[in-house]
């Protein structure tokens, strides 16, 4: 006589039913399409995703870093006004790799801004900056 196993084998549509009541919030319509795109554009560099390949046991996995990195990258190219198949088509992976840093433009804006925000408030808006972002002035 065999006997019987301690557990039933699992099915998909166990699996299923484990998804079902995710909680959190799921993403809109434009984040979702944003997120593919930068799925996409990561997928296009295969030399990109095995630089940023990490191991989940015997699974190797894409990083959520380059994805971070490919979201971001996406995100600037549609605030300027560009289509997907456009930023598929022009998008690098410097460009990907980059996405993280910080331009000169934006770091003048933000300097910009806090200059104002001095003169407007005076010293306690100095201290306030300097506390916030470790500057000295």
């Amino acid at each position: 006589m065999t006997r019987a196993p301690d557990r039933p084998a699992e099915t998909d549509h166990d699996a299923e039913e484990l998804w079902e009541h995710v909680e959190g919030e799921s993403p809109d319509t434009a984040t979702n399409q944003q997120l593919n795109l930068a799925h996409k554009a990561s997928e296009k560099f295969p030399e990109l995703v095995n630089r940023y390949r990490s191991f989940a046991g015997p699974v190797a996995i894409v990083s959520g870093a380059l994805m971070a990195l490919a979201g971001v990258a996406v995100a600037r190219r549609i605030k300027r006004g560009q289509g997907a198949e456009e930023i598929l088509d022009q998008i690098t992976p410097e460009e990907i790799e980059r996405a993280a840093k910080v331009t000169n433009r934006q770091n003048r804006a933000l300097s910009m801004i806090r200059r104002i925000a001095r003169r407007r408030y005076g010293d306690g808006a100095d201290s306030a900056d300097a506390d916030a972002s470790g500057d000295n002035g």
